[in-house]
């Protein structure tokens, strides 16, 4: 794989190198494919959108605004594929799990296991547009103004989704006997 940085790939792409494309493929699979796992819940359903992503991506490539991060434009694609596919399927989301890593005794990581599900639980029964910015702001940890970017609303907008589903997770989360505090 190459350490070029993102943007000296594309320029190769667009001039003919598809190896190019490959290295940023190699690059952005993993993680797009975990943010597709992390939307639709199937792991078969996650490949085919991230391979279809990537075929956008390679077909758009020469609409991409430098101005933007690759990955934030190719997750974009992505998420857009994802919701597609649940729209067309109409799949019940779950989050996937998000492993602790911990030293604690049996007993505990129990405990921290039945937490964990109950806040997986919680944050899979939001409604759509709030799931997403909980999934994109505390799973893989992107910004606000890229988020704003990948889902194609103002940053008021995300800032104020994620505000709303902090409260519903409070309340539900409250209700289990668990707190949420951020």
């Amino acid at each position: 794989m190459s350490n070029e940085p993102d943007v000296q790939l594309i320029e190769r792409c667009l001039n003919g190198d598809n190896r190019a494309f490959g290295d940023l493929v190699e690059r952005y699979q993993k993680p797009l494919f975990n943010a597709a796992l992390k939307i639709v819940n199937d792991r078969d359903m996650a490949k085919d959108v991230t391979q279809v992503a990537f075929i956008r991506a390679y077909e758009k490539l020469e609409t991409y605004n430098q101005k933007f991060k690759f990955f934030s434009w190719i997750y974009r694609m992505v998420v857009n594929e994802a919701i597609n596919v649940l729209r067309q399927r109409k799949v019940q989301v779950d989050i996937d799990e998000c492993q602790m890593q911990t030293n604690e005794n049996p007993e505990s990581n129990l405990h921290h296991r039945q937490v964990e599900e109950k806040i997986e639980t919680a944050v899979a029964n939001l409604p759509l547009d709030y799931r997403m910015v909980t999934i994109f702001y505390y799973f893989a940890n992107l910004p606000y103004n890229e988020i704003s970017f990948v889902l194609g609303i103002p940053e008021k907008k995300v800032k104020s989704r994620l505000y709303s589903a902090r409260q519903i997770l409070s309340r539900t989360l409250s209700e289990k006997e668990l707190a949420y505090n951020d």
